[in-house]
């Protein structure tokens, strides 16, 4: 499987106004998915596992998308209701491309998903994938595991995808330590905010080029809240 590690943008302050502007009181990992699914290309026949009509990212999605969705979770409205561990009523090959976000931490064979969703997918077919790392536990009903790049990258590997493109969902270290434990005690938005602009002036003194990357990005980018993938069948 061809594997491609994409370092993510730095941190800049008219990033951090849009982010805020945009997605005012969401998580910084929120923030952060939400920048990246407003550029993801979909088109056709869609899956959404996870998801529903009732799901908060659907406005991000391009138009135009035919698109249905799984869950266990009646009230998401999915389009297909299904039991925890029950294989897809799909067909094989009958979906242009899949997203799942923040669905496969809740599952407790997650490979057992990504073969669905491979098998699901047809041939050339891309999986859009979103899961946390370095973020607490959030029973949804449960949450089971935070896997790193290397898990992922032999998990797509072993179930079947040509490809895999990943990407950290990460703004800085200072962020990442502000979100981990969650937004508690005295002012939890600014301080937030605080630790965001911390990172804004940490990568001028410390980065160079348009990019977390070098020995001192792929540090920071070790503290990711979380990852983005592109699995291509």
């Amino acid at each position: 499987m061809d594997y491609t590690y994409v370092p993510p943008p730095v941190p800049t302050l008219e990033r951090w106004r849009k982010l805020t502007w945009a997605h005012p009181g969401q998580s910084l990992l929120r923030m952060l998915e939400y920048e990246r699914l407003a550029s993801v290309r979909l088109s056709g026949r869609v899956l959404d596992m996870g998801g529903g009509r009732n799901a908060d990212y659907l406005p991000l999605l391009p138009e135009g998308v035919n698109l249905e969705s799984v869950n266990i979770d009646p009230r998401i409205e999915p389009t297909h209701l299904v039991q925890p561990g029950q294989p897809l009523p799909l067909a094989d090959d009958s979906f242009d491309a899949a997203i799942c976000f923040n669905t496969l931490e809740h599952i407790y064979d997650a490979m057992a998903v990504l073969k669905e969703l491979h098998r699901v997918v047809r041939p050339g077919g891309e999986v859009h994938v979103i899961v946390p790392f370095m973020f607490r536990i959030h029973g949804h009903p449960d949450d089971y595991f935070r896997a790193t790049p290397n898990w992922w990258r032999e998990s797509f590997g072993r179930t079947g995808f040509s490809a895999l493109l990943l990407s950290p969902l990460v703004w800085g270290r200072r962020s990442t330590a502000a979100v981990v434990p969650g937004l508690y005690g005295p002012s939890p938005r600014f301080r937030m905010h605080l630790a965001m602009l911390l990172d804004v002036l940490t990568a001028k003194l410390l980065l160079r080029g348009t990019t977390i990357s070098g020995r001192r990005g792929e540090s920071i980018c070790g503290t990711s809240p979380g990852w983005y993938m592109i699995g291509t069948k």
